[in-house]
């Protein structure tokens, strides 16, 4: 049986109405009466008490008035428990307002009553029949404070509104007497159909929260038996709940993971896509993180709740167990070469285009996607393809390098594929394995992708589909495990339309594209790859070199058509013939007409300078800036982009230099 309470301010006839209700319903139902005569705070303290009592005898709701339920709400004492306030009803109010008319019949002494009712929750009043029945006109004002100077407030604002009578429970009673307006409570006309009626809501609500309580169990018992961890968190980040996948998965019991922030559970889960998650109500679909010893697969999507984002759940989904690797293994693909060197701490710049370009290829690195580089020579590609492999899952496991346009078309083949024995004149008699098979449960790496011959292309395409090679001369298949980056220096898109590259292969190598910007775009990294070079070769040939201010810009302003690779041998060959510490801009003007055959005069021009003429710092970059604008069509972002730096960083110079308007990309 369920257990209520009922708390009354004062003795009335209700206590006798909830009782009878109460055992209609088959309730049982204990009364708590507190003196209605005790100052306010006094009768605060006894309520709070009365909770805290009700929750230690673990009743199941408490019932009572409107102002007591808001009390109770004003000083959050029923957190835990149900509570639920006996409303005015539509025929409660209609049976005090015949009983003012019979009492007071002066009141209604005019060609039509003004009457207000007072209560804490809004009465669904039938204004019509009331008027038609009393020749009144009543309206309902809903209090939503308890002090007593806002309920003075609401009475003279209803009082000079022309109101002639007020209905209300005993304290509004009271302080509407004490300023003189006219307002009647009948403590015998609680209405008992009210009180029957808020005893079946608390039924309902108690009803459904203990269904609620047992869906959560079973929720609980579903989630604990799942085969992936489940983490829940709130719109801050902080987990409140997890299963016991997750305990296992994260090594450390439920009481301490909950009000973890997420992120500092699961370092590899990078906190800006998190936050996205939570702000944005985007997804993570797919992404790759280690957890301890642990390799699992993440996926977040936002929890919603009234429409509205409410925290995130959590899916791990756990891979493999990260062991020690065979040491046969290792050692194989070791002495066979195929490892990745770099990482992406040895990709320099500081630039902002190179920043994101290294945020988005980590991002990559977590997925096992075929990834399509674009670049100028010499930008780096494959240092990128090294570190997204290095970075990835795959980073124990072979990195093979091929370029195709280094070898012949009938050659590329069989170095891709491997041929058996006899395959074709020339071809060993064991067989041999090709770099895609070498290349197993690893990276392989296809520079220069836009060489290879159609024919090579249509069996590169079922690879990628089936995940199987044939070898020359054979018709079994193999099947392999490979993650294929390949990488161009031309617009595939072009020789696509051109009929020169397949558009199915495009498609499916394209799937996650990195776009590394050209040296001439990042300005700002030239002086630090060139400190970097002269450091490196300078301590080669035993020489502690450095430019001087005015060879720097001109070494910052040369276009660099070769990128990277141009720029160190360029470094490398500057500190092998200096005869001095200090590199001087005559130096570097005559080796750039020696080695690259560059005419003074287009030097000059290269540098927008008049006859090579270096201008001022200020005029320098002003030029810089205009150039930039006038190749980028006057667009600042990619103007931003050319020059290497932010767009807010462009816009105050170009506000320093006041080019303004579109005219200054000229």
């Amino acid at each position: 049986m369920l257990r209520f309470w009922y708390i009354s301010i004062g003795d009335s006839k209700a206590c006798e109405q909830v009782l009878q209700a109460a055992g209609e319903l088959g309730v049982e139902m204990e009364l708590r009466v507190i003196d209605r005569e005790v100052e306010d705070r006094v009768r605060r303290k006894t309520l709070q008490n009365l909770v805290r009592q009700a929750e230690a005898e673990k009743v199941d709701a408490i019932i009572c008035r409107g102002r007591t339920e808001l009390t109770l709400r004003e000083d959050g004492e029923h957190a835990t428990i149900p509570v639920v306030s006996v409303q005015f009803l539509g025929s409660s109010t209609f049976s005090l307002l015949a009983d003012v008319k019979r009492r007071h019949p002066e009141e209604f002494d005019h060609p039509l009553t003004k009457a207000a009712v007072f209560s804490y929750k809004p009465v669904i009043l039938d204004e019509e029949s009331i008027r038609f029945f009393t020749n009144t006109q009543l309206k309902n004002v809903v209090l939503d404070q308890l002090d007593d100077q806002y309920v003075e407030r609401m009475l003279k604002k209803t009082a000079e509104e022309g109101i002639h009578f007020c209905m209300a429970g005993l304290h509004v009673t009271r302080i509407a007497q004490k300023l003189g307006i006219s307002c009647y409570f009948n403590p015998d006309n609680d209405g008992y159909e009210s009180i029957y009626r808020a005893i079946q809501q608390a039924i309902a609500l108690v009803e459904n929260l203990s269904a609620q309580k047992e869906r959560n169990k079973e929720l609980e018992s579903i989630m604990d038996y799942s085969f992936e961890a489940v983490i829940q968190v709130n719109p801050e980040g902080r987990v409140v709940f997890c299963n016991s996948i997750a305990e296992e998965l994260l090594q450390e019991p439920k009481g301490a993971l909950m009000s973890r922030m997420v992120w500092e559970l699961i370092p590899e889960l990078d906190q800006r896509q998190m936050n996205n998650v939570l702000r944005q109500g985007q997804y993570i679909y797919g992404n790759v993180v280690k957890v301890h010893e642990c390799i699992a697969v993440i996926n977040i999507i936002p929890y919603m709740k009234n429409g509205e984002i409410n925290g995130a759940i959590v899916h791990l989904n756990q891979k493999e167990r990260v062991e020690n690797l065979e040491g046969q293994i290792k050692k194989e693909i070791y002495s066979r070469g195929l490892v990745a060197k770099y990482t992406f701490s040895d990709i320099l710049g500081r630039s902002e285009v190179m920043e994101e370009c290294r945020y988005k290829a980590r991002q990559f690195a977590k997925h096992h996607a075929n990834v399509l580089i674009f670049g100028e020579t010499g930008t780096g590609k494959e240092l990128f393809a090294q570190s997204i492999h290095n970075y990835s899952m795959r980073k124990d496991q072979p990195f093979v390098a091929i370029n195709c346009g280094a070898l012949p078309v009938n050659l590329l083949e069989s170095e891709l594929f491997g041929y058996v024995g006899g395959a074709f004149t020339g071809a060993a008699k064991q067989g041999k394995k090709g770099l895609l098979e070498l290349a197993d449960k690893g990276t392989i790496f296809l520079d220069e992708i836009s060489e290879m011959d159609l024919q090579g292309q249509v069996r590169l395409l079922r690879v990628i589909e089936e995940r199987v090679i044939t070898k020359v001369g054979d018709d079994r298949v193999i099947p392999v495990d490979v993650r294929i980056i390949a990488a161009s220096n031309k617009n595939l898109r072009k020789l696509v339309s051109e009929g020169k590259f397949r558009e199915d292969l495009y498609y499916r190598i394209n799937v996650l594209t990195l776009n590394i910007p050209p040296l001439r775009q990042r300005q700002d990294d030239i002086r630090l790859l060139t400190a970097k070079f002269l450091r490196e070769y300078g301590r080669t040939a035993s020489k502690s070199l450095y430019l001087t201010a005015e060879a720097e810009e001109l070494m910052v302003r040369y276009p660099w058509q070769g990128n990277v690779r141009q720029l160190r041998n360029f470094c490398e060959r500057l500190a092998i013939i200096s005869s001095r510490k200090e590199i001087n801009r005559e130096l570097i003007r005559s080796q750039l007409e020696e080695v690259y055959q560059e005419e003074p005069e287009q030097i000059g021009a290269m540098l927008g300078a008049e006859k090579g003429d270096l201008l001022t710092d200020g005029a320098e970059e002003e030029i810089r800036i205009r150039r930039a604008l006038k190749e980028s069509g006057g667009n600042r972002s990619k103007a931003a982009r050319i020059l290497g730096m932010g767009r807010s960083s462009l816009w105050r110079k170009m506000k320093k230099y006041k080019m303004d308007g579109p005219d200054d990309a000229q």
